[in-house]
Parts: C-alpha cells; sequence; structure tokens
C-alpha cells in the first residue's frame, strides 16, 4: 500500500515538473526565437566578412533579408521582414561585443572584421 501511495507521489512530482518546465519554455519562446533569428543573421555577416574585406550597412541589409530561424522543439518561425531594423539592432549588437569595427572616414559607413 505505501508502495502504491508512493508510485503515485512520484508520478504526481514528474508531471508537475514536467508541466512546469513546459510552461516556462512556451513564455520565453519568442525571446528564444528573436536570439536564434540574430544569431543566424550574425553568422551570415561574419561568413561574408570573411570573404570580403568590409561590408556597408546597405549590403548588411540585403544579406540578412529573408533570414528564418525556429526551434526544433516548436512550429513556430520568425523571418526578418524589415532588414534596416534588424541591421540596425546587429550592427550594434556586433561592434558592442567586439566582433566588427566601423571604418573610419568612409561615407557610408562600413564595417570590417576586429
Amino acid at each position: 500500500m505505501i508502495s502504491f501511495i508512493l508510485k503515485v507521489l512520484l508520478l504526481a512530482i514528474a508531471f508537475t515538473f514536467i508541466y512546469a518546465w513546459g510552461y516556462v519554455k512556451q513564455q520565453r519562446k519568442n525571446e528564444e526565437l528573436l536570439n536564434a533569428l540574430y544569431k543566424k543573421a550574425e553568422a551570415k555577416i561574419l561568413k561574408e566578412l570573411r570573404k570580403r574585406e568590409f561590408l556597408t550597412k546597405k549590403d548588411i541589409e540585403n544579406l540578412i533579408k529573408g533570414t528564418k530561424a525556429s526551434l526544433f522543439w516548436s512550429r513556430s518561425k520568425v523571418q526578418v521582414v524589415d532588414a534596416k531594423l534588424v541591421a540596425k539592432d546587429l550592427i550594434t549588437k556586433m561592434t558592442n561585443e567586439g566582433l566588427i569595427v566601423e571604418m573610419s572616414n568612409s561615407k557610408p559607413k562600413k564595417y570590417k572584421l576586429k
């Protein structure tokens, strides 16, 4: 009898843990989707910068336009629609992280690997 009660109690605890974990994952899904999108776009930019000496903001916008990302555990997908907004955020993020630097005295602004 005690063994049965213990098994039911452990099953309830496991179910509660799995439910809570799923709930938290669902709450953070949008944030994780955006992070995946930014990482994918960042990888595209770095790959292109390894091939070329520099990129302009317009080049970066054209490069990341239409980039898609998804999470393996979700059907949800996200795609770059407004490349100007995403490029601006990405350039700022990548410069702050020290991945790229702005070339001085250039019009339009050009960016290269650090």
